[in-house]
């Protein structure tokens, strides 16, 4: 059975890039995309992104490239995947205010494991940084 992955392939190929750069500032865009063997375009679309969401700034000219606007220690995986992707949700019953099984039965006994579950998922992405990811002597 192939394996299914929790994060999205923009998502990825974002904290990749983040990584990379923590390590080696002011690469282009391409260089990026080599360097992490990736679709040109689609690492543009990625950084681009993430330059809305003020995670990097891009500077044009002989000199530029792409670099960190923040530390790596102010950088959560949450922070990437909901910059991408919106909200992170294990399933999105845990969301709603009444699931399909409670509007059927009254009630619903997944539904609070599946908030508990949301909200350690959460934690665990939040409270790993870029920093944490990295070796030591970056």
């Amino acid at each position: 059975m192939p394996v299914r992955s929790l994060l999205r392939r923009e998502e990825s190929y974002a904290l990749h890039a983040l990584l990379l750069l923590a390590e080696e500032p002011g690469l282009s865009a391409v260089e990026i995309a080599q360097k992490l063997k990736a679709p040109p375009a689609f690492m543009a679309k990625v950084l681009s992104k993430l330059a809305k969401a003020g995670l990097v700034e891009s500077r044009m000219g002989r000199a530029g490239g792409v670099w960190l606007k923040g530390a790596p220690e102010e950088i959560s995986l949450l922070k990437v995947m909901e910059t991408l992707s919106g909200p992170v949700a294990l399933d999105l019953c845990a969301t709603l205010k009444r699931c399909p099984t409670e509007e059927r039965r009254g009630v619903c006994y997944l539904k609070p494991n599946l908030v508990r579950m949301n909200l350690e998922i959460r934690k665990a992405l939040g409270g790993l940084t870029l920093k944490d990811l990295l070796p030591e002597k970056v």
